[in-house]
């Protein structure tokens, strides 16, 4: 008898060893009738199906979710949801056809701790991707076609948002040379990964816009998010900035306005630090802590593609860490209009030319004149303000001119 005859004798006469062999064939045998048709099921999927998922938290998502109302097979699906007044298609799955394609859809929501979002996943039965890309657009709404739509961000995510109407640049009236510088170093950003990737160079666009009150940096926002095709994500608070960040695409532009105020002067002292008690005890009532800030806006957490714009009226109150070089990449003050654009805003309004004497001023303070005066009133009053800025500048450097008396106090004085 050879060595393999007695090994397999031995084997065969025990029944436990045979037992357990047996049992270990059979359920290596039914895993593998239950698994094999399913991953061949998935190949199939896989090469037959070109799938999209929308999110909720996406600009997408609303105009998707009402398309698919208008085109989905309401034989297969009945489920259905009220929102916003209107019938739409509810959670669960379905089927639908598109260019007289078959499409199957499904809709679900997932519960969070702070906020709930929705996913609609639709699976197209061709292999063609332009498919996929005429349906996102055709979903779009012609009314939507000549809109932006900005998203609001607060401490506990995205709250909603809301559509508003284009913006042509030249209705701003801001000067001509600050336009194009933006609308210059936004356009080029958008094409440059790899000249940053080239360079090691994070691929990010920090820019800073500041002045005072009523020069046009909101209307200039709005206008170059509509002129290049940008969506709007709206800072409203700072905590949780990073996470924000990192729900931005190629295609949107967060805005910080008024950072000072929002962020409590971007104190470096922690919530422990100011109060001594617990750190998370009144923390919206302190704002974020600078370093949050900071690394949102360059860091470890800071996204490939990120591009915001922040606005203040005080920039000398921002911590020198803000607007750092390589932090924010364009300092650009928005100040009152210079004569040339009060003209073509004088133009615009009364479909003359006009304004004689002129001395700078705000574009809302002009906006307000000309949307409440004739053009003749505009002007006089223009002149009026004119003379007097002159009149002004001649007390401060004639030296012979009366200085307006001041008292103060003296120490040790009567």
């Amino acid at each position: 008898m050879t060595l393999l005859e007695t090994v397999y004798s031995t084997l065969a006469s025990n029944q436990l060893l045979v037992g357990g062999v047996g049992t270990l064939a059979f359920g290596s045998l039914m895993y593998l009738l239950r698994t094999v048709p399913q991953k061949i099921l998935d190949i199939i999927n896989r090469t037959l199906w070109t799938i999209v998922t929308v999110e909720s938290l996406s600009n997408e998502y609303q105009d998707v979710d009402a398309f698919l109302e208008g085109r989905r097979l309401r034989f297969f699906s009945r489920s259905l949801e009220i929102k916003d007044g209107r019938l739409k298609t509810g959670f669960g799955g379905g089927w639908g056809i598109y260019e007289g394609i078959l499409f199957n859809y499904s809709k679900t929501k997932s519960n969070q701790q702070v906020t709930h979002f929705e996913t609609i996943t639709v699976s197209f039965l061709s292999r063609d991707r332009t498919l996929v890309e005429r349906f996102m657009r055709d979903s779009k709404p012609e009314e939507h076609k000549n809109s932006i739509y900005i998203s609001m961000f607060n401490a506990g995510g995205c709250n909603g948002g809301l559509r508003r109407r284009k913006r042509a640049l030249d209705t701003v009236f801001v000067d001509q040379a600050i336009k194009d510088r933006l609308v210059g170093r936004l356009t080029w950003f958008v094409g440059a990964e790899e000249w940053h990737s080239a360079r090691g160079i994070p691929w990010k666009l920090g820019i800073i816009l500041h002045g005072q009150p009523g020069t046009g940096k909101t209307s200039l926002i709005h206008a170059l998010a509509s002129d290049l095709g940008f969506d709007i994500k709206y800072i409203k608070s700072l905590h949780g900035l990073g996470e924000a960040f990192m729900s931005g695409t190629k295609n949107d532009l967060f805005v910080i306005e008024d950072i000072d105020t929002i962020a409590n002067g971007l104190n470096r002292d922690s919530p422990r630090e100011r109060d001594g008690s617990n750190p998370f005890e009144g923390l919206a009532m302190f704002g974020s802590p600078l370093h949050e800030i900071l690394n949102s806006m360059d860091g470890m957490q800071t996204p490939d593609g990120l591009k915001f714009i922040v606005t203040t009226n005080h920039l000398d109150k921002l911590d020198p860490a803000i607007i750092r070089p390589g932090r924010i990449d364009e300092v650009i003050e928005i100040g009152p209009l210079f004569v040339d654009s009060a003209r073509r805003m004088f133009k615009a309004f009364y479909g003359r030319d006009g304004i004689h004497g002129y001395s700078p001023r705000p574009g809302a303070e002009l906006q307000l004149m000309f949307s409440t005066m004739t053009a003749q009133d505009a002007e006089t009053e223009l002149s009026r303000l004119a003379s007097q800025a002159d009149h002004a500048a001649e007390q401060l450097t004639d030296p012979h001119a009366g200085a307006p008396v001041r008292l103060r106090s003296v120490p040790g004085g009567a």
